[in-house]
């Protein structure tokens, strides 16, 4: 996850301080257990391994691993956890950041997706299809720790957000019974607000390519990928997604930047529990499914 964490409570609450610790442990723990950069955690042990053999996880990481598959699904293979290959491909793991060869693309394309990752629900067990397949948690990873925070607190009252990307609210501030404030910021001037969001009892996850890109031959490369070409996606300046956890408002933002304004539309009709808020290049809010928790900045 690598990026900065916070818990707010309302001023009057006595228990915040220790309340909010146990928050911030639990992201600390689940982000031993899933990060790519961590030697020793969960994914990083099976990643390696789970083409000469099937490799058991606990239940926790497994049913993450079932609810990414969902969503895979569900977007038309926008969001996708079995990108490693690419990510590696295009320098955005370890660096140096560059354009891969066709021959590179070509090859990391060949060792992704989520088609080629046996779920067995009856062993518990992650296998690889072909070898080289590598899973990456980043598009779900960070939503996922902010809801099992909220779990363990058990708050009436609370925000919690990770890299000012994903957050999620329970209940409302005493002063703002519609929710917890929260501003969108314009991909193209991050201090400037294109749209307010009211959270309760929901969640946002924002994706756009502002702080992870680069440059080569005159053109700009960001760091969401689209897996079903192995190219960066460039269809939308931001996307922002509302939904009932974190979690998925997290890898929906991924998936919406990534699919762009139409197929994020027809999305959301299909699933009226999801909002999304997209930035087109052009400086455009449109605001996809129920937006009653959306104000759009004129």
């Amino acid at each position: 996850m690598a990026c900065e964490f916070s818990v707010l409570f309302p001023g009057q609450l006595r228990t915040a301080i220790a309340a909010g610790c146990t928050a911030l442990d639990e992201v600390e723990r689940l982000e031993a257990k899933l990060s790519v950069y961590r030697a020793d955690s969960v994914i990083s042990a099976v990643n390696p391994h789970a083409y000469e053999s099937p490799v058991r996880v606990d239940e926790e990481v497994f049913q993450l691993l079932i609810m990414a598959e969902r969503l895979s699904r569900a977007s038309g293979g926008a969001f996708d956890i079995a990108v490693g290959a690419l990510i590696r491909a295009w320098g955005f793991y370890r660096g140096p950041r560059r354009m891969p060869s066709p021959t590179e693309l070509r090859e990391a394309r060949a060792r992704s997706g989520m088609g080629y990752v046996e779920l067995d629900r009856a062993k518990r067990t992650v296998r690889f299809r072909r070898p080289g397949v590598e899973l990456n948690l980043g598009a779900i990873g960070k939503g996922y720790a902010l809801d099992r925070a909220l779990a363990r607190i058990c708050a009436r009252c609370v925000l919690i957000e990770g890299g000012q990307s994903s957050v999620r609210a329970i209940g409302a501030p005493p002063e703002e019974p519609r929710g917890w404030k929260v501003a969108i910021g314009d991909p193209r001037a991050p201090q400037r607000t294109v749209a307010t969001v009211w959270l309760k009892d929901r969640a946002l996850g924002t994706s756009a390519a502002t702080h992870q890109w680069f440059g080569q031959d005159g053109s700009r490369f960001g760091h969401v990928l689209d897996p079903r070409t192995g190219w960066p996606a460039d269809r939308l300046a931001s996307a922002s997604a509302l939904g009932p956890s974190a979690a998925e408002a997290d890898a929906l933002s991924t998936a919406f930047f990534i699919l762009g304004l139409e197929p994020t539309r027809t999305f959301c009709r299909a699933h009226p529990e999801i909002t999304a808020v997209l930035v087109t290049h052009s400086g455009d809010v449109i605001v996809a499914g129920h937006g009653d928790q959306v104000e759009v900045q004129t």
